[in-house]
């Protein structure tokens, strides 16, 4: 999964550095030559277009360095443990109704609804799992948001 973090940001600079570097390269190659040049004129030129391909790759390889040093330095989200929700045990979850109750490590019982259960698709909560949620206030009482099943290890 880190490897595919890193190329993810690599695509992702290349399209946002790479552009500028290449227009220039390429507005400076094929500019129109006059007629009026000489030999020595366009050798010129063409050391110039040269330069700047040189450029080019020289920016292209500073871009993946700092991209990789990004990578390597910047601490991957998912390992940084500031979860500030609370733990918890599924007490029940009726799947056709869409809601149940999750016991609090402090023995309340918060309410669930499928909507707060993070996920795409049928989302829905097992009797005993263990889970992290966050707790509001509601006209109702309190209930339980943005939950996630923890795995087990």
């Amino acid at each position: 999964m880190k490897l595919k973090s890193f190329f993810i940001r690599l695509g992702v600079s290349l399209l946002v550095a790479v552009p500028g570097p290449v227009i220039l390269a390429a507005a400076l190659s094929l500019s129109a030559v006059p007629d009026t040049w000489t030999v020595q004129e366009l050798t010129n030129a063409r050391v110039v277009a040269d330069e700047w391909s040189a450029f080019l790759l020289v920016g292209l390889a500073i871009l993946i360095l700092a991209t990789l040093a990004q990578y390597i330095t910047q601490p991957i989200l998912s390992e940084i443990d500031e979860d500030d929700r609370e733990e918890g045990i599924v007490k029940w979850f009726n799947v056709s109704k869409g809601f149940g109750f999750i016991t609090r490590d402090s023995g309340e019982d918060v309410f669930v609804h499928f909507r707060s259960i993070r996920g795409r698709g049928h989302r829905s909560l097992q009797e005993g799992q263990r889970v992290k949620f966050g707790v509001v206030e509601s006209t109702k009482g309190l209930q339980a948001e943005d939950v996630t099943v923890v795995r087990q290890r």
